[in-house]
């Protein structure tokens, strides 16, 4: 069985490299890994948790690459559905603090384009599922990720929902909060930081009306990241970083948190999901991610040397067996 399926866009993340010289006119560009579910799904893999992603490339050289570098992480692409639609690209330009911008070049690209039709039900037979907001804004999209839910629900898969509001994305800022709602209501952890939650409107109190039997990861950036449930609270300070790009910061920290729940078999209901020293590694090592991910540009090029992180899930893994 499946550890996590990751449900969600597939794209390439572009970046300008900056040019030598005040008199440089010739431009470069590098591509990495992008788009939220399959940033997390490598994170994942790369810790030894078993991963899949859910998601469509098009029949292009661009879906050729994404297909080979995530099955080059041992991500599991079998349900990635291959459209004729082109694969999606996102420019990403970057302040002096490392904070993105994005440029998306995403019109009916695959990523946007994926549709009930394309979820089977053995996507729903994991441990986990993991699913964002950004695949509710549409209503073709969000049939598929209705469709998702129900086969997780089927198959037994407790659901993650990263919140990565992007309110620029959606038409209507009340149809946006009412689809993120009826989302996190089936979640058992939710992931949100400070953006997220101002977005939505509400902080803590709005996780507390719509998500109030979910355990609650909140970052605050560069400062402390919470873990709120059934456990209590528990809290841990991120670690300090030279931060050169900040795209996967979030998606490296779930990876590194979800890799630690897996690994102590924390769920709903099990003594390990009431233990706070559980979510306090769970904090601990999504902010290890997160500070290796800002390292470099590109939402996972710094998740490397993952020897102690690694050590640290096969630990938890070997305690809770």
């Amino acid at each position: 069985m499946l550890d996590v399926v990751c449900f969600g866009e597939i794209l390439w993340d572009v970046f300008e490299t900056r040019p030598r010289g005040r008199e440089a006119i010739a431009r470069e560009f590098r591509r990495e890994l992008g788009g939220a579910p399959a940033n997390v799904a490598t994170g994942l893999a790369r810790l030894g948790v078993r991963s899949a992603i859910l998601g469509a490339v098009g029949r292009d050289r661009f879906g050729d690459a994404l297909l080979a570098h995530l099955r080059s992480d041992g991500v599991d692409t079998r349900f990635v559905a291959r459209l004729p639609n082109r694969t999606g690209l996102t420019f990403v330009v970057r302040d002096d603090r490392g904070e993105p911008e994005f440029l998306f070049y995403r019109h009916a690209s695959a990523d946007l384009c994926l549709r009930a039709d394309h979820v089977r039900p053995a996507a729903g037979r994991a441990r986990w599922a993991l699913v964002g907001t950004s695949t509710m804004m549409t209503p073709e999209l969000a049939a598929a990720t209705a469709k998702f839910l129900v086969a997780a629900r089927d198959g037994g898969a407790r659901i993650f929902v990263d919140l990565n509001v992007r309110p620029h994305l959606w038409s209507d800022r009340r149809a946006m909060r009412d689809a993120i709602a009826r989302l996190v209501a089936a979640a058992a952890i939710v992931k949100a930081s400070d953006a997220d939650l101002r977005a939505v409107g509400g902080g803590l109190r709005w996780l507390r009306g719509h998500a109030p039997r979910a355990t609650w990861l909140v970052t605050r950036g560069g400062g402390m990241a919470s873990a709120i449930g059934a456990h209590g609270e528990v809290n841990e300070p991120a670690l300090r970083a030279r931060c050169v790009d900040a795209t996967g910061a979030g998606d490296a920290f779930i990876a590194g948190a979800l890799a630690m729940v897996i690994a102590s078999r924390a769920v709903p209901g099990s003594a390990a999901w009431l233990d706070g020293s559980v979510w306090n590694a769970a904090l601990r090592v999504g902010h290890r991610m997160g500070k290796k991910a800002v390292s470099r540009a590109g939402a996972v090029a710094g998740l490397i040397a993952l020897g102690r992180e690694r050590a640290l899930v096969a630990s938890a893994r070997r305690r809770s067996s």
